[in-house]
């Protein structure tokens, strides 16, 4: 029973489906967002920061950040495997490359705005 002044949430379940779908089918690209070259150079640079996340990611493979330095420079097209939009922000990119390290093969996503920022460093 709908009373007077209460919302109709009738759709709201078929909008949350077509945002998901949204989100699944146009947030996400199966090229770079940045040019590697740009990222290699940030991180040469001195240009580069990380999530707490990534860093505790890192330390359980055994990884200290001039390692996450090395893997990131030692990245190649290969490695790519998506770039995808923040949840917050579809506006903001973010790369994801699965690199295979000296600890094993690696979930690395990154985003370049005025550095890199390295978001997710942690074992696929």
């Amino acid at each position: 029973m709908q009373y007077a002044g209460t919302p109709d949430f009738s759709d709201a379940n078929q909008l949350a489906k077509n945002n998901q779908l949204g989100y699944s089918a146009l947030m996400e690209k199966r090229t770079p967002h940045c040019k590697l070259a740009v990222v290699k150079a940030l991180v040469e640079a001195g240009k580069v920061r990380t999530t707490h996340a990534a860093r505790t990611g890192a330390n359980e493979l055994g990884l200290a950040f001039s390692d996450m330095l090395d893997v990131v420079m030692a990245l190649t097209p290969a490695d790519f495997y998506k770039s995808m939009t923040t949840h917050a922000d579809h506006t903001v990119w973010q790369d994801v490359y699965r690199p295979s390290t000296q600890a094993g093969d690696v979930y690395l996503k990154l985003m370049v705005i005025d550095d890199v920022l390295i978001v997710s460093f942690k074992e696929l």
